[in-house]
Formats: C-alpha cells, sequence, structure tokens
C-alpha cells in the first residue's frame, strides 16, 4: 500500500485543513502554561490594587494641600489685621469646609461703641437721700448710759446695778467668777481614772501606766491620786520598772504618810527595792511598815508577809 502524501493545506471559509498528523502537546507544558496564566492575573489584580491606593493617596494630598493653602491666607490674613492693615484685602479667608468665622471677617473700628466711663464716688462716703438723717456714730442721746461693764439701763443689756438679766427668768445673771472654786463636775477625771483601772484588771500594764501617769500629771490634787499611784507602782512592778515604781510610790507615801492607801504605797515601796536588788533598804522599809501601821487590812498584811518572804528579811 502506497504511503499517502500529505495534501498542501487548503483554505476553506477562512480555515485552514491539512491531513498532517495532529502536534501532540504534553501535560506538564500545558500544567506550567496555566500556572503562569493564575499568576499573571494575581499579579494584575496586585497592580489595580495598587493603582486604586495611589489615587487615593493622591487626593487625600491634594486635599491636604488645599487646606494648607487656606490656612496659609488665612493667617496671613489675621496677621495683617493685627498689625492694623489689610493690605487691602476686604474678603475673609474661607475656613476648611466652607465657613467662614466671625473673627476673620474685615471690623469697621469706626462702628465700635464707646466705653462708658466708671462713676466717681466721693471720698467722704454715699451721701444721705433727701429727707434722710446722716449717721454718726459719736452721737449720744443719754436714753442708754453705759457707767461701767455690765451696768446699763438697757433692760435688755442689764439692771442698772447688778448687770445682765436672764431673758428666761427675768432674774439678774450671776457674771462673778471664783478661780478657786473647785467644779462640781468630774468627768474627764472619772472616765480617764476608770480607764486606767479597767486596763489593770484586764492585764494591758502598758496603757493601764499610761493613764494613770497622765492621772497625776493632769490632776495632782484630786482625792483619788493616792489610788492613781498606787496602781501605777503596779503596773510598774509588772513591767519590772523598779526604780520608776519606787519614785512614784515614795512621792505619793510622803505626800500623804496617813492616808488610806498608805501603808500599802509603803509595803511595795519595799517590793520595788527589793527588785531593784536593795534588800536591806527593802527589809528596813517593811519593818517601818509594821512599826508605823499595827493594824493592816487582810490583804496588805498578806502582801507585806510574801514580800518580806522574796526579800528574804530576817524575822523580827
Amino acid at each position: 500500500m502506497a504511503a499517502q502524501n500529505p495534501m498542501p493545506p487548503a483554505e476553506l471559509g477562512g480555515l485552514t485543513y491539512t491531513n498532517a498528523e495532529p502536534i501532540r502537546v504534553h501535560v506538564a507544558q500545558a500544567g506550567d502554561s496555566a500556572q503562569l496564566l493564575v499568576r499573571i492575573q494575581q499579579l494584575e489584580e496586585q497592580l489595580r490594587s495598587q493603582n486604586g491606593q495611589i489615587e487615593g493617596l493622591t487626593f487625600q494630598l491634594t486635599q491636604m494641600q488645599e487646606i494648607l493653602n487656606r490656612m496659609q491666607e488665612d493667617n496671613e490674613f489675621r496677621f495683617q489685621a493685627l498689625e492694623g492693615g489689610a493690605g487691602g484685602k476686604t474678603d475673609a479667608a474661607t475656613q476648611p469646609g466652607g465657613v467662614t468665622q466671625p473673627e476673620a471677617l474685615p471690623q469697621d473700628q469706626t462702628a465700635r461703641p464707646e466705653i462708658a466711663p466708671m462713676t466717681e464716688i466721693p471720698e467722704q462716703g454715699v451721701q444721705p437721700l433727701p429727707g434722710e438723717i446722716e449717721f454718726d456714730p459719736t452721737y449720744d442721746d443719754g436714753s442708754a448710759p453705759m457707767d461701767d461693764v455690765g451696768n446699763s439701763s438697757d433692760p435688755l443689756v442689764g439692771t442698772g446695778a447688778t448687770g445682765g438679766v436672764d431673758l428666761t427668768t427675768g432674774q439678774p445673771l450671776n457674771l462673778s467668777y471664783d478661780p478657786a472654786a473647785s467644779a462640781e463636775g468630774r468627768g474627764d477625771e472619772d472616765a480617764q481614772f476608770t480607764a486606767g483601772y479597767e486596763a489593770m484588771a484586764s492585764g494591758d500594764y502598758e496603757f493601764a501606766e499610761e493613764q494613770f501617769g497622765q492621772f497625776l500629771d493632769l490632776y495632782p490634787d484630786s482625792p483619788r491620786a493616792a489610788d492613781a499611784a498606787n496602781f501605777l507602782g503596779d503596773a510598774l512592778l509588772q513591767r519590772q520598772a523598779y526604780n520608776e515604781a519606787a519614785d512614784v510610790l515614795l512621792e505619793a507615801y510622803q505626800k500623804d504618810p496617813q492616808g488610806a492607801r498608805a501603808a500599802e504605797l509603803l509595803v511595795k515601796l519595799g517590793a520595788s527595792m527589793s527588785g531593784a536588788g536593795e534588800r536591806d533598804v527593802a527589809c528596813r522599809t517593811f519593818a517601818q511598815v509594821d512599826a508605823s501601821y499595827p493594824s493592816l487590812a487582810e490583804d496588805v498584811a498578806g502582801r507585806l508577809a510574801a514580800e518580806k518572804t522574796r526579800a528574804q528579811c530576817p524575822p523580827a
């Protein structure tokens, strides 16, 4: 069978036909072409996006330039107005947004109203109105003489003889004051003593020491001063402040050696001497208690015996 020769290409209706064998396209080449096409499309999309961004930035820059130009013109106009001349410019610069501020408008200096002058007040003060009498602070008509403080014929001030009047009862007020007279109420004194006593009962010896110390400083002549010194001595003994306790107890005892607390103060004074290491002085103090106070209360006698034993005093 004779081989067929390929026919020359023929054209029919603009189409070219040939009997040559078709060209084979490799699959790998077709895949590469598709990837390149996709990549090209992506690049085109990126270029379009960047072009849009560039156009937007260009528009914003144009707007900013216009705003700066307007601001510059407005500032120049304001500076010229402040210097006294607008340089022939009659139109106010337009602010951004097309709104012209009132202060930017040309001002007519001749139309400004003049400031009214201040009213001058005479140095002698305000004159009385017609029909009024000017007040004279030195005037005295003698209707309410004041000879001494508290003595006035005015019933709202005093009786004229004994001083002021109680407007409720109508009786003369007692304006006399005796600084030596003792106060009837002892609220603060009692409150502080109670605070110290409660602190002793609860075992808060530091606070009790503070309260009774302040009590003796504030009320040294109080009827309860000996009691306060007695409790203060106890608080100091509890804290083993023997020298301080001895000073407090000795001062209180010497102030009233025949008082109700004298024997107890002397016993605690001996205890403080014993605690300070002065055993001989302590024993002599206990002996003085026996000699000066033969009749002791039961609790004081028990405390005396215990302190003698603690100080190792020889038997009498």
